[in-house]
């Protein structure tokens, strides 16, 4: 790991200037302006904030050995403006075959002030994590094993077999750190680019700029000016650790803190695709006017890092509370008493002052909870609630979307349009979209009100 590598692999095949000279050209000319010909980008539209004309360039770059924190805390905290496809956690090196001492020289190398007394605590926090999952794996498997025979009887073995492992590193990853290096391919136009270089507020996310900027001006050195290093951020930031309480959660929490719905408003949703339709459609339009507003307190980890793959739902910053998730499995393998006190000592380095509370999120455990409101209008609600109410989705996440569409149930009533399209595709358009990845649930013998259930894997 040590450092992360960025690695341009696509971009527009018209120069920035050349392309952003066309758009503006587009605008204000009675005849359509032929490409090639260029106006001074600089003082006609990026000194004067014209920027949606950076945005017809795009590139995609492969970004290796980033930590997961940095991309739930940096990369895909906030801007909705990129494409994103992250390398699974089940994947991950981390797990099976960790490089302790590279691990070790990531931290020296992006906090080279840290003390080494705080780097070797924060190495001896990573490895006890990382032991209690090496120590659980095999039990923990085994209870995966019969969880899956007994919530999907219809799983054949290979399945069981092939599925039991996944289940049990998902639940165990709880007790590793989000210094874990991830991969992910991302796309991004211009104009972000430009923003993020600017806003950066992690030293990973400094240097993954640093790297993306300086391959770009290479490319296109007239563009190098929208790249001032006296306009960045020179701040680090990272999310509150606000704990009034350390402990233990097995389930995640939701509330409902405020809704606009009406029936007679409220558009069906007649296309069966799978193609997400409802934000392109005139026809849905009024749906986005609708909206469900909510708290949740989840892992940082797995469910925060789901949660944040449906960008057109708006989120508030997430603040540490002190406590650690405990799912099912880990829970019946005995794992909270471990749990309770790792999590101790990890709040200990977040109430030393000698620690940037930058460095201790770098490395907080996938299962740190984190609380925080989501904002989302019924379009973009029912993309989100058809993908997690579906068994496949992860165990959190999908009790998350069962709270939702019961506490909201119970103020709109049983029989509201919406509440149809707040299910799995096995529900609502009568078939299973997943394929091989069928869950082995017997979906034919549930009613609606009986399919959201609990589950323990």
């Amino acid at each position: 790991m040590s450092e992360v590598k960025i690695t341009q692999i696509a971009e527009t095949n018209v120069s920035p200037t050349m392309l952003a000279s066309h758009a503006a050209r587009m605008c204000y000319t009675a005849e359509s302006p032929k490409l090639g010909e260029t106006i001074d980008v600089k003082k006609r539209l990026f000194d004067t904030g014209h920027h949606s004309t950076l945005e017809h360039n795009y590139w995609t770059f492969m970004i290796e050995d980033i930590p997961v924190s940095s991309v739930v805390f940096g990369l895909h905290l906030t801007a909705p403006f990129y494409d994103t496809d992250q390398r699974s956690g089940r994947f991950s090196k981390m797990y099976d075959n960790p490089d302790l001492a590279d691990i070790k020289n990531t931290l020296e190398t992006y906090y080279p002030d840290a003390p080494a007394k705080n780097i070797n605590q924060a190495y001896n926090f990573i490895e006890r994590g990382l032991n209690v999952y090496a120590d659980n794996i095999q039990h923990v498997t085994e209870l995966a094993r019969d969880a899956i025979r007994y919530e999907r009887p219809n799983a054949n073995d290979k399945y069981v077999e092939s599925n039991a492992p996944k289940f049990a590193q998902e639940q165990l990853r709880m007790f590793v750190s989000m210094i874990a290096p991830t991969a992910l391919d991302w796309t991004v136009d211009l104009a972000t680019i430009c923003a993020f270089y600017r806003t950066a507020w992690t030293p990973f996310m400094r240097d993954v700029m640093d790297k993306i900027t300086a391959q770009i001006k290479t490319a296109h050195p007239d563009i190098a000016y929208m790249f001032d290093e006296n306009m960045r951020n020179t701040k680090y930031w990272s999310p509150k650790f606000a704990p009034c309480y350390m402990g233990v959660k097995k389930r995640p929490e939701f509330r409902l803190l405020d809704y606009k719905y009406d029936d007679n408003l409220f558009k069906d949703n007649k296309s069966h695709d799978t193609v997400d339709t409802l934000q392109f459609s005139p026809e849905y339009m009024d749906n986005s006017l609708m909206y469900v507003r909510e708290s949740i307190h989840v892992d940082a980890g797995a469910t925060m890092g789901q949660d944040q793959r449906h960008r057109s739902i708006k989120r508030s910053k997430p603040v540490f509370t002190g406590y650690f998730y405990l799912p099912p499995l880990l829970d019946m393998a005995g794992l909270k008493p471990t749990a309770d006190t790792w999590m101790r000592d990890f709040y200990n380095m977040v109430r030393n002052p000698e620690i940037p509370n930058g460095f201790v999120t770098s490395i907080a455990p996938y299962g740190a909870m984190v609380r925080y409101d989501k904002h989302a209008d019924l379009n973009a609600l029912i993309h989100e609630q058809g993908k997690r109410t579906c068994w496949c989705a992860q165990e959190a996440i999908y009790h998350l979307a069962c709270d939702l569409r019961r506490e909201l149930a119970e103020k709109i009533g049983e029989d509201a349009a919406v509440l149809k399209y707040l299910t799995p595709p096995c529900l609502s358009m009568g078939k299973c979209v997943e394929g091989p990845r069928y869950c082995g649930r017997s979906v034919a013998l549930d009613k609606i009100n009986g399919y959201f259930r609990d589950r323990q894997i």
